[in-house]
């Protein structure tokens, strides 16, 4: 899967370049078995001193690494080397549709405050939250994976799409290497705080996901996630996947946390969009608990209003087989136009003549049918009589 990779920090190039400058100028050293080393315009170096030099810039570069991994740029406990390589050990492995209308998720550009895109081209965002667990000997940490488009293209379509993954990790303590920890549970947002939410949760272990991001399906043009590509089908909100492809992953950058911005992402609080809103925890006591009684298989985190999204999973269904018949209904009709407007036109006259001796006879009809009634009612009788001069 083609994925990016990570974006070097700031005070990282330096550090590399100082290591092979050392690198290099060791095996120099190393080569040359004279007891000088002979510079630019005739200087001479003991080799003792090249060989201090050399311990030296290493010692630099070390050190600069470790301060490098010690980085906390949005001031959670965690530095910024380990939130990426979790971020990249876990990043999920996103089914797209081929022709989604918006393409890939987009780039943003940095430090503006409104949301511009600059390139839709697969990038996806990250955050990574330490969270309190409630056993002993055990740590959590939190991962949110956005996917942001340019626009919503499906039912209902709007400019912006904040979309996104998460799950939750856990391993012996918030030191330990990047290689334990093990993913426990999974979410997959989708329509979220709409009726139609749609977002579910599963057990890591269940989908085979504990080790490793798991496979999403992204629908087609509304871009909700999915755990499967039947659940796909099944919500209310009008999404397909169909025509899906892997993803792949230009980049993965940190956002950081809300109030302390990683890559110049101010614009996670615009109004524009509900991305803000979407940096909390997806991992509710309720939704786990939920979840461990369905046995661990992908559940809706949120089963409110059912019978609501039963019937708007029908209208939806209708629209869609609308849709689906569309060209054949098309077709149809404009095959059978020509026919029909003949038979209407030749009805028409037929109508007309018909009418007018609908008419008349409904004319007679009325006439002799008021008479038979004023005969029975004596009103016939009554009304000469009363024409009638007195005697």
């Amino acid at each position: 899967m083609g994925r990016s990779l990570v974006r070097d920090g700031e005070g990282g190039q330096g550090a590399d370049s100082d290591f092979v400058a050392g690198f290099l100028l060791c095996i120099k050293t190393k080569r040359d078995k004279a007891r000088t080393w002979h510079g630019g315009a005739g200087l001479k170096i003991s080799r003792g001193l090249v060989v201090f030099l050399c311990v030296w810039v290493f010692a630099s570069a070390l050190g600069a690494a470790q301060d490098d991994l010690k980085v906390d740029s949005d001031h959670d406990g965690l530095s910024d080397a380990r939130e990426q390589a979790l971020l990249e050990k876990f990043l999920p492995r996103f089914q797209v549709s081929r022709g989604d209308c918006a393409v890939k998720p987009a780039l943003f550009a940095e430090g503006l405050a409104k949301p511009t895109v600059v390139g839709r081209d697969g990038t996806i965002y990250g955050q990574v939250t330490p969270r309190v667990s409630t056993k002993a000997g055990e740590a959590l940490i939190e991962v949110h994976f956005y996917d942001l488009w340019s626009v919503d293209c499906g039912r209902m379509g709007h400019p912006l799409d904040a979309e996104h993954v998460s799950v939750l990790l856990s391993a012996k303590n918030m030191e330990s290497p990047t290689e334990d920890w093990r993913a426990l549970y999974w979410f997959a947002a989708a329509h979220e705080a709409t009726v139609c939410d749609a977002s579910q949760i599963a057990v890591a272990k269940v989908l085979g996901a504990d080790e490793h991001g798991a496979t999403v399906w992204l629908s087609a043009g509304k871009h909700g996630a999915f755990l499967s590509e039947s659940i796909c089908r099944q919500g209310c909100g009008g999404d397909r996947c169909y025509g899906m492809t892997p993803l792949a992953v230009e980049r993965v950058l940190n956002l950081g946390e809300p109030g302390a911005a990683m890559y110049g992402a101010v614009w996670v609080n615009s109004s524009e969009w509900p991305l803000a809103v979407k940096m909390q925890t997806d991992f509710s006591v309720a939704a786990i608990a939920r979840l461990e009684q369905g046995g661990g298989v992908p559940v809706e985190s949120n089963a409110a209003h059912g019978s609501v999204k039963g019937t708007i999973y029908v209208a939806n269904s209708v629209v869609n087989g609308m849709g689906t018949s569309g060209e054949n209904t098309g077709a149809a009709l404009n095959t059978a136009n020509d026919k029909t407007a003949n038979a209407l036109a030749t009805a028409d006259g037929n109508t007309e003549g018909a009418l007018i001796k609908s008419a008349k006879a409904t004319t007679g009809a009325l006439k002799r049918s008021t008479k038979g009634v004023g005969k029975f009612l004596h009103l016939s009788k009554d009304k000469k009589a009363e024409d009638e001069p007195p005697q």
